[in-house]
């Protein structure tokens, strides 16, 4: 994922509540209140009462909110346009960067992008109130891919319980390893979970039992291609549909850990890891 640090300027501190409408003014400001920038990237009128509802405003408070529309262009450049904003397809919707702790390795980056576009898997809510609380109460700590799917799984109808537990980093991270193994090699296949609870009790500094992992592949390579939100509704659909794997993800469970990663082949590789 790239960077956006270098869409930064050093301007003056903005006001500290409602919403900015200066990106570079916005990003200063959340850097230096180490706060995660919020961007609505607006084309009309659509969401704006989402925003008006007393639970989406009250997580607001925590973050810096900008408001944008689409074609809003910084430094010479259209912002939806940059590269960093490549899963936001171009449209208009919402976007979070990481800005609240620089030790974390996803620091400047990307960590949340939902362009307001439907998805073929017809569960899948549209935003809402419902939904644009999920958004800012996605672990903080996570990824954008992690992130995706932890979203995908929290909007499914049936609430799966699995990600109402603790995320730990420990999880997290044999999720990416183990989703970006099965990106490198094109293959979808389970990981020496032994081995991986070892590791994880290790992080963990408690014992962990009853590890357990599921793993899916999207329809990216068929579909032609996928952003990392609909790649994740993809995998999220599959589990759907083998009570083993649902049943797993469907748990209480006392960690958890999910991620995705994509393959040159356009597909997408998901990873979800549990223990009690």
């Amino acid at each position: 994922m790239l960077s956006v640090s270098l869409l930064s300027l050093v301007l003056a501190a903005a006001p500290t509540s409602g919403w900015q409408k200066d990106y570079a003014v916005a990003y200063k400001q959340a850097k230096d209140d180490k706060k995660d920038l919020f961007i609505y990237f607006r084309n009309d009128d659509a969401y704006d009462e989402v925003f008006e509802d007393a639970d989406v405003k009250e997580r607001m408070k925590n973050f810096v909110c900008l408001r944008i529309p689409t074609d809003y262009v910084h430094k010479g450049e259209n912002l939806l346009g940059h590269d960093a904003f490549e899963d936001m397809l171009g449209r208009a919707g919402i976007a979070v960067i990481s800005l609240h702790d620089p030790d974390l390795p996803q620091y400047k980056e990307i960590v949340s992008a939902h362009p307001f576009v439907g998805s073929r898997y017809g569960w899948v809510p549209g935003y809402g109130a419902n939904e644009m609380c999920t958004i800012p109460d996605l672990p903080a700590h996570a990824t954008l891919t992690q992130r995706s799917m932890i979203y995908a799984i929290r909007v499914h109808p049936e609430r799966p319980r699995s990600v109402y537990c603790d995320c730990h980093q420990a999880f997290l991270g044999h999720a990416e390893r183990h989703s970006r193994r099965q990106a490198s090699m094109r293959n979808q296949h389970h990981a020496d979970i032994i081995a991986a609870s070892a590791y994880m009790s290790r992080e963990a500094g408690v014992g962990v039992g009853g590890a357990s992992e599921v793993v899916a592949e999207s329809w990216g390579r068929v579909v032609g291609g996928e952003n990392v939100l609909e790649a994740s509704f993809s995998c999220i659909d599959a589990w759907r549909h083998s009570s083993g794997h649902w049943g797993a993800v469907s748990r209480n469970h006392r960690f958890f850990g999910y991620d995705i990663a994509r393959g040159d082949n356009g597909t997408w590789y998901a990873t979800g890891i549990f223990a009690d």
